[in-house]
C-alpha cells in the first residue's frame, strides 16, 4: 500500500534554509506537495484557499516574528500540525510555543533528514490522537482498541488503567494483570528518571506532548525497547490521566548498537594507525638524529682537528709566536668541543646497554658545565626493569626538550627531576625555578607538542603547571609504562 501524498506548507524567507528543508522533505517522503510562502501574508492566503497535512513555520520573517507568527499560523491552520523551525535556541520560548499548539519545536542547526521526517510523521500522529482525544470518550475507546500501535491510558498516580490490543501484543501483559501493577515498576532503572520526568511534565502542562525512549519489562522478564509519546488526557477536570502512545524499537535500538560498535571499531583502528604513523616518524627523527650526529662526530670534528693540526705544523714551521695563532686554535678547538657536546646530544647512550639513570646522570653532568643551572635528580620509587627500551629512550628525549624550552624561556637556576613509579603509572615531573608563565592563555610550542607527541605512543598524558613568578613543572605520566 503506497503511503499517501503529504502536502506541506513551508513557511521560510531564507532561500538557503528553504533549499535543505526542501531536500529534506524530498528525500523522505513520497512526492510531497510544497508550497512554499516568504511572508505571514501569503501563508494567511494559502491557509485560506487551501488544507495541508503539516506546516513548516519560521519563527523570524520579513512581516512577522515571534509568538505573533505562532499564534496567528496556529489559528489558520485548520487543525494541521505546526511545526517550528528557528535559528534560535530559546527553551523558554519552546515551551510557550507548545502551549500555543504547535507540534514541535526544531533548531535549524540540530535538523536533518532523519530529525524532521521523524518530527513530521510523530506531530502528524501526535495529532490525529490530539483530535480523537478531544471529542468522546467512545471515539477514543475505538482509538485505544484498534490502535495498531500501543497505547497505555494511565492514571495521574502511574496505576495502568487500559491498554490497547496492539500494546497487549507487544508488551505481553494483559490489561488486568497491568491494572495490579504501577507503571513506573516496570521501567529499566537506569532510564527511571527521564521517563518519570516525562510523565510529571505533562501532567503539569496540558497541551504538553513528550517524547522518550526506554527500557520496559516485557512480561516474559526481559527488557525492551519502547519509543512513546506521552499526552495528557483532560475530558473535563474530574477526568484525567496519562495516555502513552508506544511502539516496540527494539530491533532499531540493536541496529544502532551494532552500527556503534563497528564505528567504535573503525574508530579504534583510526586510533592505533595514528599511533604507528607517530611511532614511525619519531623513529625516522632518531634515526635522522643519529645520521646527523656520526656526521658531525666522524666527519666534521675530523676536518677540524686536522685544521687544527695544520694550524700548528704551520706555526712552528713559520716560527712565529702570534696571539692571532693562539685565538685561532682556542676557537678551533671551542668548535671540536661543542660538536662533541652537540654529537653525544644527537647520539644518546644505547639505553639497551646503560641504565636511564646513568644515561640521564651524564646528560645532566654536560648541563652542569654550561654553569648556568643546579640540577637535582630523584629516582626512588624509580623501577627501570619495568619499562621498554622505547619508553626509557622517549623519557630521555622528552628530558632533554624541556631542558631546551627552560634554558630558552624561564631563566631558571635551579631545576629538580623526578622519575617514579605510583599506582601502576610511571610519573615524570621537571620543576624549575623560572620566571614561569599563565599556562591558560600562552599556546604550546613545537617543544611541547613534540613531548606530548612522545607521550601519547605510551599513552601518556602530559600537564603544564606555571604562573607567572612562579616557575613551571612539567608533568607526564604514562598510563602503560610497559607497552611499545
Amino acid at each position: 500500500m503506497l503511503e499517501p501524498q503529504l502536502k506541506i506548507l513551508v513557511v521560510e524567507d531564507n532561500m538557503g534554509d528553504y533549499f535543505l528543508v526542501n531536500e529534506y522533505l524530498h528525500s523522505n517522503f513520497i512526492n510531497p506537495i510544497i508550497i512554499h510562502n516568504q511572508l505571514l501574508e501569503d501563508a494567511h492566503r494559502s491557509l485560506t484557499n487551501d488544507q495541508f497535512d503539516v506546516i513548516l513555520l519560521d519563527l523570524t520573517l520579513p512581516d512577522s516574528s515571534g509568538k505573533e507568527s505562532v499564534d496567528s499560523v496556529v489559528k489558520m491552520a485548520n487543525d494541521a500540525p505546526v511545526i517550528v523551525l528557528t535559528g534560535y535556541s530559546d527553551r523558554q520560548f519552546a515551551m510557550d510555543s507548545l502551549k500555543l499548539g504547535v507540534q514541535d519545536y526544531l533548531i535549524k542547526d540540530e535538523v536533518n533528514a532523519f530529525v524532521l521526517q521523524k518530527s513530521i510523521t510523530y506531530s502528524i500522529e501526535r495529532n490525529k490522537i490530539g483530535k480523537t482525544l478531544v471529542q468522546n470518550e467512545k471515539r477514543f475507546r475505538a482509538l485505544i482498541e484498534n490502535s495498531t500501535d500501543g497505547l497505555i491510558v494511565c492514571s495521574i498516580d502511574g496505576q495502568i488503567q487500559d491498554l490497547s490490543s496492539a500494546g497487549q501484543k507487544m508488551i505481553g501483559y494483559t490489561k488486568e494483570a497491568l491494572r495490579e501493577i504501577l507503571r513506573e515498576d516496570l521501567v529499566h532503572p537506569n532510564d527511571f528518571e527521564h521517563t518519570r520526568a516525562a510523565f510529571l511534565r505533562v501532567q503539569e502542562q496540558p497541551n504538553a506532548i513528550v517524547s522518550v525512549e526506554y527500557r520496559f519489562l516485557h512480561a516474559e522478564k526481559k527488557y525492551i525497547w519502547l519509543e512513546s509519546s506521552f499526552h495528557n488526557l483532560l475530558f473535563e477536570p474530574s477526568v484525567r490521566g496519562i495516555v502513552e502512545h508506544f511502539k516496540n524499537i527494539s530491533d532499531r535500538k540493536a541496529a544502532e548498537d551494532s552500527i556503534k560498535t563497528s564505528e567504535q571499531k573503525l574508530e579504534e583502528e583510526k586510533n592505533q594507525k595514528s599511533l604507528e604513523i607517530t611511532e614511525a616518524v619519531i623513529a625516522a627523527q632518531e634515526r635522522e638524529r643519529q645520521e646527523i650526529g656520526l656526521e658531525l662526530h666522524d666527519n666534521v670534528n675530523q676536518i677540524l682537528a686536522g685544521s687544527l693540526m695544520y694550524l700548528g705544523l704551520l706555526k712552528k714551521e713559520l716560527n712565529i709566536n702570534s696571539e692571532l695563532f693562539t685565538d685561532i686554535d682556542k676557537l678551533i678547538t671551542g668548535a671540536i668541543n661543542e660538536i662533541r657536546r652537540l654529537s653525544h646530544s644527537l647520539i644518546p647512550p644505547s639505553l639497551n646497554e646503560v641504565a636511564l639513570g646513568e644515561a640521564l646522570d651524564h646528560f645532566i653532568s654536560v648541563m652542569k658545565k654550561t654553569g648556568v643551572f643546579e640540577i637535582k635528580k630523584d629516582l626512588h620509587g624509580f623501577n627501570e626493569n619495568a619499562i621498554s627500551d622505547k619508553l626509557k629512550l622517549a623519557i630521555y628525549r622528552i628530558v632533554q626538550e624541556q631542558f631546551t624550552n627552560i634554558f630558552k624561556h624561564a631563566k631558571a637556576k635551579k631545576i629538580l627531576i623526578r622519575l617514579y613509579h605510583e599506582n601502576g603509572k610511571l610519573n615524570l615531573r621537571i620543576k624549575d625555578d623560572g620566571l614561569g608563565f599563565n599556562a591558560a592563555i600562552v599556546s604550546r610550542g613545537v617543544g611541547l607538542i613534540n613531548i606530548q607527541t612522545r607521550a601519547s605512543l605510551f599513552n601518556g598524558t602530559m600537564e603544564i603547571i606555571s604562573a607567572p613568578g612562579h616557575g613551571t613543572e612539567l608533568v607526564v605520566v604514562f598510563l602503560d609504562s610497559s607497552s611499545k
